[in-house]
């Protein structure tokens, strides 16, 4: 070991003293620190936990709605904090959707049925309208 030049007491002693001041600093640091971190990850892991819980609740609400086959501009009314609660929900707006509908076997309610004739198709075009033909039937001719 090489030295820089004989033993001086005085800078020996402030050497010692900036390393104890130094120690005394790191012992303060982990001291104080352990609290402060421990509190930051119990933190960070309690929004974790919530955000892991709203993403958990928003994929069982989507499910209960797929699964109840509710329409789109009511997925608004599925309300629960719980996947039971979302299902139930869910299976309600859809039986409270279904009870207002018509039944299924009329597709068009309220329009008239069309009258379907044997070998004509429902698009194929009407005769046009001859009425010197209709006055000759009127009369006999």
């Amino acid at each position: 070991m090489k030295l820089d030049g004989p033993y001086d007491e005085a800078r020996g002693t402030r050497l010692i003293e900036n390393l104890r001041a130094e120690l005394a600093a790191e012992k303060a640091k982990r001291q104080a620190a352990p609290g402060d971190d421990v509190k930051a990850q119990i933190d960070a892991l309690a929004a974790e936990l919530a955000q892991t819980r709203a993403a958990a609740l928003e994929a069982s609400k989507k499910a209960a709605i797929a699964e109840a086959k509710v329409p789109a501009h009511l997925t608004g009314y599925v309300t629960g904090s719980t996947a039971e609660e979302i299902a139930a929900s869910a299976a309600k707006v859809a039986a409270d959707f279904a009870a207002g509908q018509p039944p299924a076997e009329d597709p068009l309610p309220g329009l008239p049925r069309p009258a379907l004739t044997p070998g004509r198709a429902p698009n194929d075009a009407t005769p046009a309208f001859d009425p010197v033909a209709t006055a000759r039937a009127a009369r006999g001719y």
